[in-house]
Formats: C-alpha cells, sequence, structure tokens
C-alpha cells in the first residue's frame, strides 16, 4: 500500500498573493463552527444573567473565544497547507475549544483551572505550529520567533493560573491577556514582510460574522418556537429578523468588512489592526443584541422590558454599529479620516447611532415590541443612508 504523498508537507508562505485565488477551505469552515458553538454556550450564560454586570464579566471570555479563532486563523492565511499534520493541529484545536466552551459557564468559580488549562493548550498548539513555519522557512523566521516567545510566555501563565487561587487567577489572566494583544501588535514590521492574504483573510472574517449573524437568527427563531403561535411573539421576531439583515447589510455592503485588504506599506499596519480589532466589540455586540432580542419575544402584549435590559439592547446595538463604522474607516489613513466630506457624508449614521442610545429612555414607557419596532425603523433608516451614492473624493480612496 502506497501512502499519499501529501501527508506531511512543510508550511509553505501564502502571505504573497502572487496570482493565486485562496478561498477558505472547508476544515475552516468547521474550525469556525466550533468556536461559534463556544459562543453561543457563553451567550446562554449572558442570557441568565443579562444585565451590565453579566456584560462587563463575558467580555474576557468573548474575548479569549474570538482571540483564540484569530490566532490560527492568521497562521494560516500566512502558513496553511492542506495536509495530514495540520488537519491533525487543527483537529487537536478544535478538541482545545470544546474544552474552553465546556468550561465557560463557570469559568470564575470551579471551572477556572479547567478553563485556564484548554486555553493554554490551544496556545501550545499555536505556537508549535509557528516554531514549525520558523524552522522550514527561512524569510518566515523573524515573526515565527517573536511570536513563539510571546504565545509561549502566555501558555506559561494560564497553565500557572490554574494552580493559583481566585482573585490572583484573574491578575494573571489579565497579564497574560495582555502579552497575547501586545504580541501581535509589536510585530508590525515582521507583519508587513509577512502580509496575511489580501482575500482569504477577509473571506474568513466574513464567513465568521455571517455564522454569527445566522446563529443569532436561529436563536430569534427557537425563541419564537419555543413560545408557539403567538401573533406579536411572531411580529416581534420579524423586527428581530430585520435587524439581523441590517447587520448583515451593513458589514457586507457598507462597510465592505469582507473585501479585499492589501498592505502596500508599512504604516497600513495601523489601518489593518484597525479592521481586525473592530470585529470583536462587533463579535460582541451581534450576541448580546440577539440575547436581548429573545427576551423582548418573550413578553407579554403590554409587558415593559426591565429599564437595565432595555438599555443594554440599545448600547449593544449601538456597540455594533460603531464597530461597523470603525470597520469602513480602516480603508482611510488618520489624515483621510478627518476629511471634511467624508465627515460630513457618515454624519447621518452617527446621528442613527445616537437615536439608538436615545431608545434607552423610551424602554421603561413603552411596551417591549413597540421599543424593539423603533430600534428596528432605525436599523432600516441605516440601511437606506447606505444607498446614498458616494462622493467622487472618497471613491478614489476605497
Amino acid at each position: 500500500m502506497k501512502l499519499r504523498k501529501d501527508i506531511i508537507l512543510p508550511p509553505r508562505l501564502r502571505s504573497r498573493d502572487e496570482g493565486e485565488e485562496r478561498h477558505a477551505e472547508w476544515l475552516e469552515l468547521l474550525y469556525d463552527l466550533v468556536f461559534v458553538a463556544a459562543i453561543s454556550i457563553l451567550a446562554l450564560n449572558l442570557s441568565s444573567d443579562y444585565s451590565f454586570k453579566g456584560f462587563i464579566l463575558s467580555i474576557p471570555l468573548f474575548f479569549i473565544i474570538w482571540w483564540g479563532w484569530v490566532g490560527h486563523t492568521f497562521y494560516l492565511t500566512r502558513f496553511g497547507t492542506d495536509d495530514l499534520f495540520n488537519r491533525f493541529l487543527t483537529m487537536l484545536q478544535m478538541v482545545a475549544v470544546a474544552a474552553i466552551a465546556v468550561n465557560v459557564e463557570d469559568a470564575y468559580s470551579f471551572s477556572g483551572p479547567s478553563f485556564a488549562v484548554s486555553y493554554a493548550f490551544l496556545r501550545i498548539i499555536l505556537l508549535y505550529a509557528y516554531y514549525r513555519a520558523g524552522k522550514h522557512l527561512k524569510e518566515a523566521k523573524p515573526l515565527a520567533n517573536h511570536y513563539v516567545k510571546g504565545f509561549g510566555l502566555v501558555a506559561l501563565i494560564w497553565l500557572i493560573s490554574a494552580f493559583v487561587p481566585i482573585p490572583f487567577r484573574f491578575i494573571l489572566w489579565a497579564i497574560a491577556l495582555i502579552i497575547d494583544i501586545l504580541t501581535p501588535l509589536t510585530a508590525s514590521k515582521e507583519q508587513f514582510k509577512l502580509p496575511p492574504h489580501s482575500t482569504h483573510l477577509p473571506e474568513r472574517f466574513g464567513l465568521f460574522t455571517i455564522i454569527l449573524i445566522g446563529e443569532a437568527v436561529v436563536s430569534i427563531v427557537f425563541t419564537i418556537n419555543s413560545i408557539g403561535f403567538v401573533f406579536l411573539a411572531e411580529i416581534t421576531g420579524i423586527f428581530g429578523l430585520i435587524i439581523a439583515f441590517c447587520i448583515w447589510w451593513s458589514y457586507f455592503d457598507e462597510s465592505k468588512g469582507a473585501e479585499a485588504k492589501v498592505i502596500e506599506s508599512e504604516n497600513e499596519v495601523s489601518k489593518y489592526q484597525l479592521w481586525l480589532y473592530s470585529h470583536f466589540p462587533l463579535l460582541l455586540g451581534v450576541a448580546t443584541l440577539a440575547i436581548g432580542i429573545k427576551h423582548v419575544i418573550a413578553l407579554d402584549l403590554d409587558e415593559i422590558l426591565p429599564s437595565y435590559e432595555a438599555w443594554l439592547i440599545c448600547f449593544s446595538l449601538a456597540l455594533t454599529f460603531i464597530s461597523l463604522n470603525l470597520i469602513h474607516l480602516s480603508s482611510f489613513s488618520l489624515e483621510e479620516c478627518k476629511n471634511r466630506v467624508l465627515i460630513i457624508f457618515r454624519m447621518p449614521y452617527y446621528m442613527v447611532i445616537i437615536l439608538i442610545l436615545l431608545t434607552g429612555f423610551l424602554g421603561e414607557m413603552i411596551p417591549g415590541w413597540a421599543f424593539l419596532g423603533i430600534l428596528t425603523f432605525l436599523c432600516v433608516i441605516k440601511v437606506i443612508l447606505s444607498l446614498r451614492e458616494t462622493p467622487e473624493e472618497l471613491v478614489c480612496k476605497l
């Protein structure tokens, strides 16, 4: 029996386009679904404590899950090779993510040590992948060594934290997260030399975003189904679906979130990082908003939302649109963002965001379905604004 020649292949440099059209692979899509499952479990946890306190406590956990996805996604866009060994490493990462998902619900209490070990395992797999890339690719060695040192220190701190009591465990988590974030931020020169694939990475982020929006839609539909045929719940559910559609429209049409991103100079690395990091508050806003919509659907005809829930819904929707605005602005340089034409053109979007936040005052005055209806109307207004023709001065910069 002869084995296939592509069983184990060395990593190859895929950061430069070289005319190659590249799309997400099937394994990458499966990988995304595992992370979305982990986010869904965390969202259920937030749903049981849908308040600003629960929201704030969930932010680090959301970030850890998202950042774990980002790490492997960037590795694959630069060095991904579809061989048996890469599939094995990806499968191990999926196991680590599953362990994170199992332990995320009580990560701040008794399952904290298991959660810490799971994330450390996820980071160890990634640093080994970079070590292997640096070993086989001379031009990748500076970036790979930088990441191995940074992620290695992060993994070590997470492992140590598993044996440290509360609250010192959380201090170690904070230190590890800071190092985790600074590791890529302090490698701008190396990143410019090995830029991510201009179309593959935006497509990966776009797919992850649309899967997350789809998960929000599914949760809304399941909530309606669990209530049964109630006309008001049906109408409120339609409001929720319209909001989800408006977010999809804003990401892919208005903000151009999944369009090609080319790094032509070292100065443009900061724009790329703005695009990258703006996806986290977008993820957070969409997940939190979906939970709030589910709570509204469950209300009776004249029932009013608790004030804190109404404000959290408005805040999460505003956070979503602010993130989409930042993703759009990542197409411009800092000086271009001060362009008077751009400021005037974007001003109506900012006004919609302000109105969304102000709608929070109505939360304790009107029934939940009417409250959500107003937010839906504002989302539709935002979509209508995106139909305006872009000024010629801005078209050439996009």
